[in-house]
């Protein structure tokens, strides 16, 4: 896997994807000539549009070419019940990242990875940086619109390279192979700084919006959420480090100040541009996130998505959510491959006799491990359907259950079914981006759609709750230039969906609000593609994930012998047990904090430094 090697040296050759919609299927075809390229407006607009084919897309089923899998099972979100799991996608549980067949998931083994496909949306980007004055006839919206796209663009991956390994050269050129690639990296701060000048860019040029046949191309308020984003991981633990040490960090307080008022500017933008009908929705709508019917396939409460159709919606759907009682499929099509872990599960708070809601770890809480699911926080309702719900109906329009306690049909499917017989059960199946009727037929894939959003409103609140929080060592201190605490930013995400506000032993003590704002987020935006992410830019991965067994699991064991007689499952006791999810290992150590570098990309560019421990 030569990716920054062919970065340096190549002169881009991008094939023209299919099966997309609207402005990307006025795309030209990438077979141009250079002249071609810049010939007018469209052409120049098309041939960028090609880096939105390279965004990456959760929902997609085998995207990065790693089978069932997805990279919420690298982390304590899932785990994966695929029986060719560590041969689909490599070992990656092992940590040995740097042999390509045991390289899996996200991190990928044949170059159809996040990581492959950022040096290509570069090389597209940097020659429209590069030459847009050579397409001539250009009105100064269309420079800036086109412009503003380009600058987002090359920061948006080049942020997919440095949170995966760190530093990295500055890719400013379209390189060939002069013996000018040799150039060294920078070190985390040094790559941020430089795309920091790409987002500001962005932020000046792009349009506030675009039409509804242009619904899905970067805005201004994106690039403003992608660079409080941005500021809130260069803050981060992990980013502390320089290129030779891979240790404990704490937060840079001055880098999470800027985080902070950022992201409290685009708060400040969304509420005086109520125009552009970005807001965070309230709590009645909340299931309705994370899908919709109809074009132009947009929510309010998404800044900045993917909103490519995928071409195997369905495939993903029975692999990942539902098992063949809803979809109908029969073989490996027929299991479901991602399942959520206890660990997520464990995070939801629970309400306790006060009314006010406290992790269960927290006596007032009052949780009871033999009723598990009383009180909870609603998001676990929406996220994950557990042993004995009632939830969708079948092809008689009989109600169907959640059967995977011991001895349901669910469960003993995934025991015998040949691609998951190995492998063990967790007891949960996903929820949160289907919706009730989703089933059997499957018919409503046709016109529903899951999107990718890679930053919503939600999620600036919670960028502000940590970046306030880490720059003033306080949850009720408001930084220079914000107009909320981190607590109160907090209390607007937790209020939205029924949450009480967070009690005072939590915000007046910096350990628990510091485990608060972290639980929040890992339930606010749980399997939304951040926990690998914020777990290693933390830098408690490790910590996660100590044990032979780190990942967990629920046995629901029936109280009545003759359940199977009984006809609404949802009536049905049980005694629960949480259990060792053996096979899934999590054998990270401190080098696993960063991606290595190929070893042939080392040995062929001689100012390249590998990682540490690599």
């Amino acid at each position: 896997m030569k990716t920054l090697k062919a970065y340096i040296l190549g002169i881009i050759t991008i094939l023209m994807a299919s099966g997309c919609e609207d402005f990307l299927d006025k795309s030209p075809d990438m077979g141009l000539s250079e002249n071609d390229v810049y010939a007018d407006y469209s052409s120049l607009r098309g041939f960028l549009d090609q880096s939105y084919k390279y965004l990456e897309n959760i929902h997609g089923f085998n995207v990065h070419e790693n089978y069932r899998s997805s990279v919420g099972s690298i982390s304590d979100e899932f785990a994966s019940v695929f029986n060719l799991v560590d041969e689909a996608g490599g070992r990656v549980h092992s940590g040995n990242w740097l042999k390509k067949k045991d390289l899996s998931f996200e991190i990928g083994v044949k170059g159809n990875t996040m990581i492959s496909n950022s040096y290509k949306a570069l090389r597209i980007a940097n020659r429209v940086i590069a030459n847009i004055d050579k397409a001539p006839g250009l009105t100064s919206v269309q420079h800036n619109e086109i412009l503003g796209q380009a600058h987002f663009m090359r920061a948006w991956f080049y942020f997919q390279l440095i949170k995966r390994y760190g530093g990295m050269p500055i890719m400013d050129k379209v390189f060939v192979g002069d013996g000018d690639e040799d150039i060294p990296r920078l070190t985390y701060h040094g790559s941020h700084d430089w795309m920091m000048t790409d987002i500001d860019k962005a932020i000046e040029l792009l349009p506030d919006m675009w039409d509804e046949s242009n619904t899905g191309r970067v805005n201004k308020v994106a690039a403003m959420a992608f660079k409080s984003m941005a500021q809130l991981y260069d803050a981060s633990p992990l980013m502390q480090n320089d290129l030779q040490t891979i240790e404990i960090k704490q937060y840079d307080t001055e880098r999470a100040k800027l985080a902070a008022q950022s992201a409290s500017e685009v708060l400040t933008y969304i509420s005086i541009h109520p125009e552009l009908n970005n807001r965070m929705v309230s709590s009645n709508e909340y299931h309705n996130i994370f899908y919709w019917p109809s074009p132009p396939f947009s929510h309010p409460e998404y800044l900045w998505y993917n909103r490519i159709r995928i071409a195997e919606q369905q495939r993903y759907i029975r692999a990942f959510y539902l098992p063949a009682e809803y979809s109908l499929a029969t073989g490996w099509d027929g299991v479901v491959f991602q399942a959520p872990t206890q660990n997520m599960v464990d995070l939801f708070e629970k309400k306790g006799a006060d009314g006010i809601y406290y992790p269960i770890t927290n006596p007032k809480s009052g949780y009871n491990n033999q009723q598990p699911f009383t009180d909870r926080d609603p998001r676990l309702k929406n996220n994950i359907l557990v042993p004995g719900e009632k939830w969708g109906v079948d092809k008689s329009n009989k109600p169907l259950y959640v059967t995977t306690y011991v001895g349901g049909q669910i469960a003993n499917t995934l025991l015998t079914n040949n691609a998951t017989n190995a492998r063990m059960q967790t007891g949960y199946l996903c929820k949160k981006f289907i919706w009730e009727g989703a089933d059997n037929h499957m018919q409503l894939f046709t016109t529903n759609r899951i999107i990718t959003a890679y930053i919503r409103v939600a999620q600036i609140y919670l960028d502000l709750a940590e970046a306030s929080f880490e720059a003033t060592g306080s949850a009720t201190a408001i930084v220079e230039g914000c107009t909320l605490s981190a607590e109160e930013a907090l209390n607007v995400v937790r209020e939205r969906v029924g949450l009480t506000r967070l009690p005072a032993e939590i915000v007046n003590d910096p350990v628990q609000f510091r485990e608060a704002y972290r639980r929040e987020r890992a339930v606010e935006l749980m399997f939304e593609n951040h926990r690998w992410w914020d777990l290693r830019r933390w830098m408690i991965m490790h910590e996660a994930f100590q044990g032979a067994s780190p990942i967990k699991g629920l046995s629901a064991v029936p109280v009545n012998s003759n359940h199977n007689q009984v006809a609404d499952k949802s009536t049905l006791q049980f005694t629960y047990e949480t259990i060792d999810l053996t096979p899934e290992i999590r054998a990270y150590t401190m080098r696993n904090y960063w991606y290595p570098f190929p070893l042939d990309d080392v040995a062929s560019l001689k100012n390249l430094v590998q990682n540490p421990e690599w």
